[in-house]
């Protein structure tokens, strides 16, 4: 008995392998995109010509002068300030931004820098604004 071999070309594309490309290549996308976004209280920053941006902030400090300060979100007074850092110290790696309006007298940042350092912080990112060309 003879068999037939047929040497056909199969006409028809398999999608299926492309859609599997495309799923990964979206997963890939999504895992490597940085999704950290400044949300918080509306204060003006002060200018910087070299400000980046750095997405390894894990503390917020926003000081809107006259003793307002916002420790991510939440209003609090020095001496509470001071507690809630220590109380979320973890390592030495922990960045803290510390936000403060561009009329703040210089001072009042570094009497929180200060207390920021007590709690044992190592890295503070003080938040800048990129300056425009005509504001240089």
């Amino acid at each position: 008995m003879k068999l037939r071999l047929s040497k056909q070309r199969i006409t028809t594309t398999m999608l299926i392998s492309m859609t599997d490309v495309i799923f990964l290549l979206i997963i890939f996308l999504l895992i490597v995109s940085n999704f950290s976004s400044q949300s918080g209280l509306p204060i003006r920053l002060p200018g910087s010509n070299t400000a980046a941006r750095h997405s390894l902030q894990s503390i917020h400090i926003s000081y809107l002068g006259d003793d307002q300060i916002y420790y991510n979100g939440e209003k609090v007074d020095l001496p509470a300030l001071s507690e809630l850092l220590t109380a979320d110290y973890t390592d030495s790696e922990q960045v803290v931004r510390l936000s403060a309006k561009q009329d703040t007298p210089l001072q009042k940042v570094i009497l929180v820098m200060d207390i920021i350092r007590g709690a044992k912080y190592e890295k503070i990112f003080v938040a800048t604004e990129v300056l425009k060309e005509n504001q240089r």
